[in-house]
Protein backbone atom coordinates (compact mmCIF):
# COMPACT_ATOMS: atom_id res chain seq x y z
CA UNK A 1 0.00 0.00 0.00
CA UNK A 2 1.40 3.41 -0.98
CA UNK A 3 2.70 5.62 1.64
CA UNK A 4 0.79 8.38 0.71
CA UNK A 5 -0.49 9.76 -3.05
CA UNK A 6 2.92 9.35 -4.60
CA UNK A 7 1.75 11.79 -7.47
CA UNK A 8 1.61 14.85 -4.39
CA UNK A 9 4.79 14.05 -2.95
CA UNK A 10 8.28 15.02 -3.31
CA UNK A 11 10.49 12.50 -2.32
CA UNK A 12 12.38 12.90 0.68
CA UNK A 13 15.84 11.08 1.64
CA UNK A 14 16.27 8.26 3.35
CA UNK A 15 19.11 6.80 4.86
CA UNK A 16 17.40 3.01 4.76
CA UNK A 17 19.47 0.52 2.96
CA UNK A 18 16.13 -0.92 1.51
CA UNK A 19 15.23 2.74 0.21
CA UNK A 20 18.65 3.21 -1.23
CA UNK A 21 18.69 -0.38 -3.15
CA UNK A 22 15.06 0.88 -4.90
CA UNK A 23 16.57 3.90 -5.88
CA UNK A 24 19.44 2.25 -7.62
CA UNK A 25 17.03 -0.10 -9.39
CA UNK A 26 14.02 3.17 -10.18
CA UNK A 27 16.60 5.42 -11.54
CA UNK A 28 16.42 4.98 -15.27
CA UNK A 29 12.37 3.89 -14.67
CA UNK A 30 9.81 5.30 -17.40
CA UNK A 31 6.41 3.64 -15.74
CA UNK A 32 6.79 4.65 -12.48
CA UNK A 33 6.34 8.31 -10.80
CA UNK A 34 8.00 10.78 -12.72
CA UNK A 35 9.13 12.82 -9.25
CA UNK A 36 10.29 9.89 -7.78
CA UNK A 37 12.15 8.89 -10.66
CA UNK A 38 13.96 12.56 -11.73
CA UNK A 39 15.00 12.37 -7.47
CA UNK A 40 16.37 8.95 -8.00
CA UNK A 41 17.84 10.08 -11.09
CA UNK A 42 19.54 13.49 -9.92
CA UNK A 43 20.47 10.97 -6.92
CA UNK A 44 22.08 8.50 -9.40
CA UNK A 45 24.06 10.87 -11.05
CA UNK A 46 25.31 12.58 -7.89
CA UNK A 47 27.31 9.42 -7.19
CA UNK A 48 31.23 9.25 -7.02
CA UNK A 49 32.49 6.42 -9.32
CA UNK A 50 33.14 4.09 -5.66
CA UNK A 51 29.95 4.89 -4.86
CA UNK A 52 28.26 3.86 -8.10
CA UNK A 53 30.89 0.57 -8.19
CA UNK A 54 28.77 -0.35 -4.77
CA UNK A 55 25.44 0.10 -7.26
CA UNK A 56 26.84 -2.48 -9.57
CA UNK A 57 27.77 -4.67 -6.93
CA UNK A 58 24.54 -4.27 -4.93
CA UNK A 59 22.01 -5.27 -8.30
CA UNK A 60 24.16 -7.88 -8.88
CA UNK A 61 23.68 -9.61 -5.65
CA UNK A 62 20.02 -8.84 -5.73
CA UNK A 63 20.17 -11.09 -9.35
CA UNK A 64 21.71 -13.36 -7.19
CA UNK A 65 18.91 -13.05 -4.85
CA UNK A 66 21.68 -12.11 -1.79
CA UNK A 67 19.34 -9.24 -0.28
CA UNK A 68 22.00 -9.43 2.90
CA UNK A 69 24.74 -8.57 0.71
CA UNK A 70 23.02 -6.15 -1.35
CA UNK A 71 22.04 -4.04 1.84
CA UNK A 72 25.70 -4.35 2.87
CA UNK A 73 26.42 -2.59 -0.05
CA UNK A 74 23.52 -0.23 -0.21
CA UNK A 75 24.81 0.65 3.94
CA UNK A 76 27.74 2.34 2.19
CA UNK A 77 25.92 4.80 -0.31
CA UNK A 78 24.57 8.55 0.67
CA UNK A 79 21.05 8.66 1.57
CA UNK A 80 18.69 8.30 -1.31
CA UNK A 81 15.22 9.38 -2.22
CA UNK A 82 12.43 7.62 -0.29
CA UNK A 83 10.31 5.06 -2.23
CA UNK A 84 6.86 6.33 -2.17
CA UNK A 85 5.38 2.60 -2.02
Amino acid sequence: MPRKDARNVRPSLSDDPRDKLQAAIDHGRSDFDPNYVAACARWFASLTPPERAAVSAARAALDRRDAPLAEEFARTLPPAPRCPL
